[in-house]
């Protein structure tokens, strides 16, 4: 009885002291307020479920690109690709996600619907409304397989990059995050050092631009991001969105995947599901790359993007 008590005191105890961590860690997060963002970089438009930081760059009568970035880093994981599109001719579109970034954090399910939503009131509202070229990196590979499935006559091409959709499920410590209560807990208190430390290193190898590291900070300090982080884990279904693949597949929008060989997070063996969902898909491997290409190997990247999108 007595050994009972004190394990669940000690139980009591580290539950209280995770709680205090936690509102402590919470507390030093700022608000992104329209003031603030006034202050910002970028352009800002308000949608249906908040305002939207982005960009469009490249002649105004150029062909439009949208690119549509992942699940954790912002819109300046495309700074290596843009200038190679706009300098082309391209008309080029990016912006912060919901929750990334400089844009609002709602406190909303982040699932597929709500990025469908997302990039259809983006488009909308700046008055795009012919079909467009979408480029997806990762998770935001998922985000335009799945507009291209509802809004097929919205989509001109779809140029895929390491697209989620057919990824393994969450293991480990990545699975613990789901967990109510622990995830909440560990995502504040390991998410932000997990995440700095990831383009810590890709930078000390070489493979991003040191300002990566002062960008990914700046966006971090604001309240909403690893919730929206925490939600899309939850609720977005990176590991089968067979049926919007398959809807593309028979919708003959022309489809291009482009992926690195060494792919830990999005492994290159996805790329035989994503073919027998879209028979049609033309499949760029870039051998040797890992899950960061869009900046690792971004001049690989940007010489297939510029062939797929002058066919």
């Amino acid at each position: 009885m007595k050994i009972l008590k004190v394990v669940s005191g000690i139980i009591i105890i580290s539950i209280i002291a995770m709680g205090v961590s936690y509102l402590v860690a919470v507390s030093k997060f700022k608000e992104l307020t329209p003031e603030v963002q006034k202050g910002l970089a970028g352009d800002f438009i308000t949608l249906k479920d908040g305002v939207i930081s982005y960009y469009l760059r490249g002649p105004q009568d150029g062909n439009i690109v949208v690119l549509v970035h992942g699940l954790s880093t912002p819109k300046f994981v495309w700074d290596g690709n843009v200038d190679a599109l706009t300098t082309a001719g391209y008309r080029v579109l990016a912006f912060d996600h919901f929750g990334r970034g400089f844009s609002d954090r709602p406190d909303i399910i982040y699932d597929g619907d709500f990025y469908v939503r997302e990039l259809l009131g983006l488009l909308d509202g700046l008055g795009i409304k012919e079909p467009v070229s979408l480029v997806g990196y990762s998770m935001g590979g998922g985000n335009v397989v799945g507009f291209a499935a509802r809004y097929p006559e919205r989509v001109k091409q779809l140029i895929l990059i390491a697209p989620a959709g057919f990824i393994p499920k969450y293991s480990g410590l990545a699975s613990l995050v789901l967990v109510p209560g622990l995830g909440d807990w560990l995502m504040t208190m390991v998410g932000k050092n997990a995440m700095l430390e990831s383009i810590q290193k890709e930078v000390k190898e070489g493979n991003a631009r040191p300002d990566m590291i002062d960008k990914f900070e700046e966006q971090f300090q604001y309240r909403g991001y690893l919730p929206a982080i925490l939600s899309t884990m939850r609720h977005y279904p990176m590991f089968d969105l067979s049926e919007d693949y398959e809807k593309v597949g028979k919708s003959g929008i022309p489809t291009v995947a482009i992926w690195g060989t060494r792919d830990s997070t999005v492994p290159f063996e996805g790329s035989k599901k994503v073919k027998r969902a879209i028979p049609h898909v033309k499949i760029y491997p870039v051998d040797g790359a890992g899950h960061s290409i869009t900046y690792a190997r971004s001049a690989a990247v940007n010489k297939i993007l510029l062939e797929a999108l002058s066919e």
